[in-house]
């Protein structure tokens, strides 16, 4: 088991799982030049058959991961850029949702903007096996620390995805870009994409959403208030290695939160032995909770929901059983967990990932694809619940907090001096940005 926290080595060939055959493709003569798009309007029926089956899609892989029915599939495309143009004037944001959807033979993009149509794009020179080597290899590059393939990973990424709709997305001044995923993308690092240096964290703030019909739409200002920092740095069974980041991060939320900003924050602390579904579930019912914060093992593994888990102090909690902490009954709009690691490259773990908040049944949740080293999440999360209740969404807030970690100006020493990837772009916003 991953220990979750601190700088360690990886085991690449356990951490990647693809198809033997999409490490032998050749990449070097793609380019987006190359790629003239097959269908760049909108497609006949779009708005109704040909939508709401791409939603059915979508809705079906989650319901076959965990086993059992979800919401029904109503709203059209009509209706979708409808609810985007509102919450963009609720919150002062510009929202616009993209379908990234890897078709075997082609790349299928349709992107929604808000009081808009949908604009459907095919791009044929991209297939499966293309798609996924570059992602294979992008993700490596983050995780290895190696400058040169992330940003050639990024680079080709993002003149695949972003690129095709930059016009449309400077027109509508979009701001926020939530991103519905299919399987083989689900897990990919959205926020290192980049474009000559820059990243698109830097231009947008970001979502990963299982499908816009499985959100929650309702817009609520975020409120600070109470936070319950749950988690653990050593677990009843001892061979379960120790997590003294965790300690860290819950000590730095209690000391820092109520005493350092200028909104009111209440932190409460349940940790170790006290962290047991038992524990949780009292603190939870023993007043109105705004966030739920926990700090431990979370694994998304191969395999269904139950083969996932978040690891307590005295046992499993699977994925397929999350609900036996009732999140849901806390009244909190959101759910952070700091120390995930997924099965980069697994359509079943990422599966797990994207569709956590949709099992805890909170509007939105944020893990982490890879674990990230102690003093990083420490920071980041510290910076990201100090932004939060003036952010005019959770999105914001998170990208505010990742950038302070790419620009450095979090660092002890005051200067500013840019952070690879790794130590920020694992952290992803999950169902709801607002």
């Amino acid at each position: 088991m991953c220990s979750g926290y601190g700088m360690r080595k990886w085991s690449h060939v356990g951490l990647f799982r693809f198809c033997p055959a999409v490490g032998a493709v050749v990449l070097a003569s793609t380019s987006f030049l190359a790629l003239a798009p097959v269908h760049a309007q909108k497609a006949p029926g779009l708005e109704k058959e040909q939508w709401l089956q791409l939603e059915r899609d979508r809705e079906s892989e989650f319901e076959n991961y965990f086993g059992e029915d979800l919401a029904s599939v109503s709203k059209t495309a009509a209706e979708t850029a409808d609810e985007l143009h509102r919450l963009s004037v609720a919150t002062g944001t510009r929202s616009a949702l993209l379908y990234v959807i890897p078709r075997r033979t082609h790349l299928h993009l349709v992107l929604i903007p808000p009081q808009g149509v949908p604009i459907v794009k095919d791009f044929y020179e991209v297939t499966d096996p293309v798609l996924f080597g570059v992602i294979r290899d992008f993700h490596r590059g983050i995780v290895r620390l190696d400058e040169e393939a992330t940003k050639a990973g990024g680079q080709k990424l993002y003149d695949w995805i972003i690129r095709p709709y930059r016009k449309e997305l400077e027109k509508s001044q979009i701001d926020l870009l939530l991103f519905c995923l299919g399987d083989g993308v689900k897990d990919l690092a959205l926020s290192a994409l980049s474009d000559q240096g820059r990243y698109l964290i830097e231009e947008y703030s970001l979502a990963r959403i299982p499908a816009f019909n499985l959100i929650d739409t309702a817009y609520r200002p975020f409120r600070s208030g109470r936070l319950l920092a749950v988690g653990a740095s050593q677990f009843k069974d001892e061979r379960i290695p120790a997590l003294p980041g965790a300690e860290l991060e819950l000590s730095t939320l209690v000391q820092s939160l109520p005493r350092e900003t200028g909104y009111r924050w209440n932190v409460q602390r349940l940790d170790n032995q006290s962290f047991t579904q038992k524990g949780v579930n009292a603190a939870i019912h023993s007043r109105p909770v705004s966030v739920i914060h926990v700090a431990t093992h979370a694994q998304f593994m191969p395999g269904k929901a139950e083969a996932s888990y978040v690891q307590l102090w005295d046992q499993r909690l699977r994925l397929s059983d999350l609900e036996e902490i009732d999140w849901s009954q806390s009244g909190a709009d959101l759910v952070v967990f700091s120390a995930c690691q997924t099965a980069l490259g697994d359509k079943d773990a990422a599966n797990g990932f994207a569709g956590i908040a949709l099992k805890a049944g909170v509007p939105s949740a944020i893990g982490t694809l890879w674990p990230v080293d102690d003093k990083t999440t420490t920071s980041l999360m510290r910076s990201f619940y100090q932004t939060l209740p003036a952010s005019r969404t959770k999105a914001e807030a998170l990208q505010a907090a990742q950038i302070s970690v790419l620009r450095g100006s979090n660092s002890s020493s005051g200067q500013q001096s840019d952070q690879a990837p790794y130590y920020w772009a694992g952290f992803s916003l999950i169902s709801s940005p607002w």
